[in-house]
């Protein structure tokens, strides 16, 4: 699978709607995805700012307006530790 920053992850899964569900949902747990490529870490960046209460969950105060790529890709691979709650 390519890692195209334009493409989006409705386009890579397409043919598959059930995997399409499965990574849109698994993907938004913290810790679960590990290292992210660009479509998965583009994904999560859009819904975590659409989404105060999916902030909080990856540890980012949910009035905070900039998320640092850094931060997000961490959270993806290690999880939220009990400081950043």
């Amino acid at each position: 699978m390519g890692t195209d920053s334009r493409m989006i992850l409705e386009e890579r899964y397409a043919a598959d709607p059930w995997l399409l569900e499965y990574y849109k949902k698994n993907l938004l747990e913290p810790g679960w995805a590990g290292d992210l490529d660009n479509v998965e870490f583009a994904y999560i960046r859009s819904e975590l700012t659409k989404s105060r209460p999916l902030k909080r969950r990856w540890g980012f105060r949910p009035s905070a307006r900039r998320l640092s790529e850094s931060q997000i890709r961490a959270v993806a691979m290690y999880g939220v530790t009990r400081q950043q709650k």
